[in-house]
């Protein structure tokens, strides 16, 4: 599965390239077993698929039937309202990051039930406990979805 899942990757990004990796993973019903990932690293994606294999096919194996990959190729620094509120929330993700102890947030791009940077950012803070002082990431990436 490991081969098939870099394979698929392959060709829309390079392997050794460094950048951010979103994984989820579903059943056969569609629902949500795991998910994981990084907006910004040091290590090549193939390492991250190799860690994602061992970590969360092990764990579910046979009852993943479909793997979402979301790639970063883009991420920037947006803290004006102005330009916020033009987010087109189906082509951008967003990742906050709170204050002096960096704890943060993630919301994929084009996330079911989000459709404005105010439900996105309500959302974001909610789950993961944030104030409203943050500092807001925009980024893009590219969705590659593996049937398995």
């Amino acid at each position: 599965m490991n081969t098939k899942i870099k394979t698929e990757l392959a060709k829309h990004i390079n392997l050794a390239s460094k950048t951010g990796v979103f994984f989820s993973a579903f059943d056969s019903a569609g629902q949500l077993l795991a998910a994981n990932g990084v907006i910004k690293t040091d290590r090549a994606v193939e390492l991250l698929v190799d860690s994602f294999c061992t970590g969360i096919l092990n764990k579910y194996g046979e009852k993943i039937k479909r793997l979402i990959f979301d790639l970063v190729t883009e991420i920037r620094i947006q803290n004006d309202p102005n330009e916020l509120i033009k987010v087109p929330m189906h082509e951008r993700g967003v990742f906050l990051v709170q204050g002096e102890d960096h704890k943060s947030g993630v919301l994929l791009p084009n996330t079911k039930g989000i459709d404005t940077i105010q439900q996105a950012l309500s959302a974001i803070k909610q789950k993961y406990g944030l104030s409203s002082q943050v500092s807001v990431y925009l980024f893009k990436t590219i969705r590659v979805e593996i049937p398995l």
